[in-house]
This record gives structure tokens, C-alpha cells and sequence, in this order.
């Protein structure tokens, strides 16, 4: 049985800030994200981990993506990617997956972190599809972050059938690609993590955040908790508690009716500052 929690319950603190701080304390977040033509996944997400705390966000994106996020965000080091040997440096965690789609640009890059990134790796979105198709990856410490149709694909069953069985099949996610922590969205997201054999079902959210994008924007917040040095697990449930609670924050002052995912970041920079 799946142990409920909500932001309130939690007991989770970001450590405080020393006044000799300087960016490489909290973190250097590597986002690698965007084919082309999509863009704007990559920008949500490293957003989101700028917004929430990382020192430092480097995205990996198609070429073609780099003006775009150099004009919303000047501070996210927007590095245009042909192939994955324009990927360098040293980074604490690395996110990859936003924006990714079924093609050669896509499936190269993928193979590449997967096989040389040694850090904690969060797998999103379109790398979760490359992952079922059973790509070349280096077991790190993985956490996966589906919504109900990728973790069908993970395990080959239908959509329905995870909703239906939404527990066990986290379980099975996290067993099958031995992955650290599984993050299974939708209604009442669930944090499988696998060393301690729980999963955790979070209260807070609602249909307010079923458009498109919040997933990247989950993405990018567990990204700046666990740069913070947060656990693998306290970032994974403070990351979905705060997210959801934005969802119903955005409800409080608008709406049930037009969230566009951008708008989350700000009030969950706000709740994480609380």
C-alpha cells in the first residue's frame, strides 16, 4: 500500500545558504534536451532548474533551439548541439529526454549520456521511448519519469493497464531498468523508490496540470533539489509535493482552465523559498 503525502506533511528542508556562497555550491545541472523543432521543452525544463535553486544550467539542445532560450533565459548556458561531440564539461546532474523525438539526432545523443554520463540521471519524455526500444545505457543512478502512455511502452502493456494497476506497475518500472526512483505521473503521482522497496502517492494536484509541459517543468525542479544535494528520494517527493501544490495554488488565483506550464515555475520558486 502506497504511503500518502502532500507538501504539508513533509519534513524535507533545503539547506541554508552560507554567506561565503558562491554557484558552484548548488550544483552544476546538465539539461540535454530538444531535437529540432521542439524546442521548447529544453527551455521549460532548464528554466525550472534555474528558477529552483541550481548554480549553474548548461542545456544541450539542437542548434537550431539556441536563440530561443538565449532570449527567455540569457542565464541558462544554451550550448547548440549537432551531434554528441559538442556535449562537454563536468556536471552534478544531468536530465535528459524533453523535446527528444524518434530520430537520429535524438537516438545519438541519447546513447552517448547514457554510456559516458557517470552522475545521477534523470530519464523524461522522448528517452524514455529509447529506453524501451532497448538502447545502449549504462546502469547509473536512474530516476524515471513517465506519464501513464511512456510507462505502458516501458513495460509493454497497455495505458489502461497502468492506471489500473498504478502501484505495482512503479514497481515494475523501477525493477525491470533497475532504476533508483520511478516518478509515475498522472492523477496522484506516485515515487516508487527502489532501495527501500515504498512507494509514496501524493494528495496534492489535480487536473489543472494536464497540459502540456508540466512534465518537463517536474523535470527541471527534482533536477535543482538534487543539484542543492538533496536526497535522491527527498528531491523526488519535495519535486512532485511542490509542483502539484503550484497546480492548486494556480487554481486558488485563476482557474482550473488554461494553465500554460511556464506559469508553475514562479509559484514553485515561491513555495520552495517558504
Amino acid at each position: 500500500m502506497a504511503e500518502s503525502f502532500s507538501l504539508n506533511s513533509l519534513d524535507i528542508i533545503l539547506p541554508k545558504r552560507k554567506d561565503n556562497s558562491h554557484k558552484g555550491f548548488y550544483g552544476r545541472v546538465a539539461v540535454i534536451a530538444g531535437s529540432k523543432g521542439m524546442g521548447g521543452a529544453g527551455i521549460l525544463a532548464s528554466e525550472a532548474s534555474l528558477f529552483c535553486g541550481s548554480g549553474l544550467v548548461n542545456l544541450f539542445t539542437h542548434i537550431s533551439n539556441v536563440q530561443a532560450s538565449l532570449e527567455r533565459n540569457p542565464e541558462v548556458m544554451a550550448i547548440g548541439i549537432e551531434s554528441h561531440k559538442d556535449i562537454s564539461g563536468n556536471f552534478d546532474i544531468g536530465l535528459i529526454g524533453p523535446g527528444f523525438k524518434d530520430d537520429d539526432w535524438s537516438k545519438e545523443v541519447y546513447r552517448y549520456i547514457t554510456l559516458n554520463y557517470s552522475g545521477v540521471l534523470i530519464i523524461d519524455a522522448g528517452a524514455l521511448r529509447l529506453l524501451e526500444k532497448k538502447q545502449v545505457y549504462d546502469k547509473k543512478e536512474l530516476i524515471l519519469t513517465p506519464h501513464p502512455g511512456e510507462a505502458g511502452a516501458l513495460l509493454n502493456i497497455s495505458t489502461d493497464e497502468i492506471q489500473q494497476n498504478r502501484e505495482e506497475c512503479a514497481k515494475a518500472i523501477a525493477n525491470k531498468y533497475d532504476a533508483a526512483a520511478v516518478v509515475l505521473k498522472g492523477y496522484n503521482t506516485l515515487v516508487h523508490i527502489k532501495d527501500e522497496d515504498k512507494t509514496f502517492l501524493c494528495k496534492n494536484g489535480g487536473p489543472v496540470l494536464a497540459t502540456g509541459g508540466t512534465g518537463d517543468v517536474l523535470a527541471g525542479v527534482i533536477c535543482a533539489l538534487l543539484a542543492q544535494k538533496l536526497s535522491l528520494k527527498d528531491s523526488c517527493l519535495l519535486g512532485v509535493a511542490a509542483h502539484a501544490k503550484a497546480g492548486e495554488s494556480f487554481v486558488e488565483d485563476i482557474g482550473e482552465i488554461g494553465l500554460n506550464a511556464s506559469a508553475l515555475i514562479p509559484i514553485i520558486r515561491k513555495i520552495l523559498n517558504k
